[in-house]
């Protein structure tokens, strides 16, 4: 579920038990209709105004959305903090229980939070210390766009950060040491490529704040179970991580 210009709606199906799936993103989109009907149905009864209780309550949307985000299995902890957090905000605006004013509160703490998100995730995937220079990998883009090729025997991992700018890492040419390599990626008004060899298994675990990581590697056969592995740790603030074959 990325942000913020086109906010999706959950659509991972959540499990409820072993042996039923309710997919949240069809129930909310009901009920969101049904919502609609029932409004409107009022309004042609003289009973309310449905455009005013629109106008009043739309962020109420965004609010069922994060909650339904909350509950999909595994929870998108932080996408529906975002979503619920920031529905409630312009739930708060759009009922004049808060006005204008309190936008310039608001808004820095905001920041603040978003920052203290990041800098919690400041550690990531670690590497031993004492592994070959050859094996890691650290690049840093600021307003720019480098490619990375890594060749390395035993690769361990790496840290990747853009900023404003791109960074492509090419893994297609490297092998993983056996126990896995892990890259440690912040994009930031930025996107970082990370090009990996098909049969590798990919773990990734992402913050997206106003961004989002995605694992585009072919999943139509399931890796060998020796197979190498590659940890990917994202950090995406109004930015974006993609694993994948090509660039």
């Amino acid at each position: 579920m990325y942000l913020p210009s086109h906010i999706h709606t959950p659509h991972s199906p959540a499990r409820l038990s072993p042996d039923r799936v309710v997919d949240l993103g069809r129930l909310l989109i009901g009920l969101t209709v049904v919502a609609l009907g029932v409004l409107y149905l009022l309004d042609g009864a003289g009973t309310l105004d449905a455009g005013e209780a629109v106008h009043d309550w739309w962020p109420a949307l965004f609010v069922a959305a994060g909650v339904f985000t909350l509950l999909e299995q595994p929870p998108a902890v932080v996408r529906g903090t975002i979503l619920t957090a920031g529905g409630t905000i312009g739930l708060l605006f759009t009922t004049d229980v808060l006005h204008d004013d309190a936008w310039s509160y608001i808004w820095p703490s905001l920041l603040i939070a978003a920052g203290l998100l990041i800098v919690a995730r400041w550690g990531g995937h670690t590497i031993p210390a004492g592994t070959h220079t050859d094996d890691v990998v650290r690049s840093t883009a600021v307003f720019g766009g480098p490619k990375i090729v890594s060749t390395a025997r035993s690769l361990r991992g790496g840290w990747l950060t853009a900023i404003f700018g791109g960074i492509t890492l090419d893994l297609r040419g490297a092998q993983p040491a056996p126990e896995g390599a892990s890259i440690n990626a912040t994009a930031a008004f930025g996107g970082i490529d990370i090009l990996v060899p098909k049969g590798w298994r990919i773990s990734l675990r992402t913050t997206p704040i106003f961004g989002g990581a995605e694992d585009k590697t072919d999943h139509s056969v399931a890796p060998a179970e020796d197979a190498p592995v590659l940890h990917v740790d994202a950090v995406c603030l109004f930015g974006g991580v993609d694993v994948k074959h090509e660039k």
